[in-house]
């Protein structure tokens, strides 16, 4: 399927907070710091949850596309297996644009952090990324150090933390500056055994449950498939 035939889905989240809703996933650019998979303050337990107190961020996911196969790999810019080889730091889901005026309040959500993983693309099922190199997946949430030195970790609700170490199928969607993101309905953990697992609460999508009657290579032959249809 062509981007010119896809159908206008969206897997972004509508973020609820302070009485706001904002398409947060959407937001690109900010800059990578490579931190050797730590985050910026050296914990990388920390930065993907550990111990810390979490706070669900109220979100609504349009998980539609994901009824399907054919929705799924035709919401998606690319579909590949990857291995999350690092937590590489976070960013701010949003940085005020330059030239904005001085002294302006910064919306809170803004300073949501996001966090950047570096992930080792094994093999490409559909898109134009190529097999051996590796990709920037952005996923919001992180760790947030608060005014009295507390920290906690931040997420949206229904989005498991990525984990480092483990290898996904992900439907990703590109960013203006080149990084990739997945809904959590968007990837699939995979076993050693070659199996698929959805992440937890999205087992009953149509287009996941039938991947994850699948073994790997099946799924990715149908991917394939589907894809060219």
């Amino acid at each position: 399927m062509d981007r010119a035939t896809r159908p206008n889905l969206t897997w972004l989240p509508i973020l609820a907070a302070a009485g706001l809703s904002l398409f947060v996933l959407a937001c690109g650019g900010g800059t990578d710091e490579p931190t050797n998979g730590t985050a910026p303050n050296g914990d990388a337990t920390a930065a993907q949850g550990g111990e810390l107190p979490t706070i669900e961020l109220p979100s609504l996911w349009d998980a539609g596309s994901a009824d399907r196969l054919g929705t799924l790999i035709g919401s998606a810019d690319v579909v590949f297996r990857g291995n999350v080889v690092a937590l590489k730091g976070q960013r701010p889901a949003l940085s005020r644009p330059g030239g904005a005026e001085s002294g302006a309040p910064r919306p809170r959500w803004g300073d949501t952090p996001v966090s950047q993983f570096e992930v080792l693309v094994e093999s490409v099922v559909s898109g134009s990324i190529t097999p051996g190199t590796s990709v920037t997946v952005e996923q919001l949430g992180g760790v947030e150090t608060r005014a009295d030195g507390t920290r906690v970790r931040l997420m949206l609700e229904g989005d498991e933390p990525i984990e480092v170490g483990q290898t996904y199928l992900f439907f990703g969607s590109f960013q203006d500056d080149g990084s990739i993101v997945a809904a959590p309905f968007g990837r699939m953990k995979v076993g050693p055994d070659g199996s698929l697992a959805a992440e937890p609460g999205w087992e009953h999508l149509g287009a996941l449950t039938d991947l994850s009657r699948r073994n790997l290579g099946d799924a990715e032959r149908q991917i394939s498939v589907t894809a060219g249809e």
